[in-house]
């Protein structure tokens, strides 16, 4: 029975010609630094192949600092991505000190900051489940307390 499911959800989905998008993380920056907490800018590149809107219902992030596990969290969204088209999407990502046991000593006191982030997008499909696509980039940002 559990196959019949599978295949029928499978079937569903290639049936209605449904493509995977594409998801790459043009940037992320520090916008913010400060001793409470932190502000980061998400620009995600997400193309949609297919003959119809994709609604884009969520974004989840894991985000490293200092080769560690920093935070994660979901931002929900209620956006369409045009048929056939590229959209940028922002994700502002808050986060507060408080919340967040390791790293924050040392985020503020040094001048190059290494960081990962990685997460996907969840868009919801005319027939079958939700699908998600991920995304990953690493890079470094410069400390705008130290400059």
């Amino acid at each position: 029975m559990r196959r019949l499911v599978v295949a029928i959800a499978l079937f569903g989905t290639l049936g209605t010609g449904c493509s995977l998008p594409e998801v790459t993380l043009k940037d992320a920056l520090l916008t913010k630094l400060s001793p409470k907490g932190l502000e980061v800018g998400l620009n995600l590149d997400i193309f949609n192949p297919n003959e119809y809107a994709l609604p884009l219902s969520g974004v989840d992030w894991d985000l490293d600092l200092f080769q560690a596990d920093f935070t994660a969290g979901k931002t929900g969204f209620s956006r369409n991505i045009p048929a056939q088209r590229r959209a940028d999407v922002q994700v502002p990502i808050g986060i507060e000190f408080q919340t967040v046991a390791a790293g924050a000593q040392k985020l503020l006191t040094t001048r190059k900051i290494p960081w990962g982030i990685g997460g996907g997008c969840s868009f919801r499909i005319p027939a079958g489940e939700p699908i998600r696509v991920g995304f990953a980039h690493q890079g470094q940002w410069t400390n705008p307390l130290l400059k």
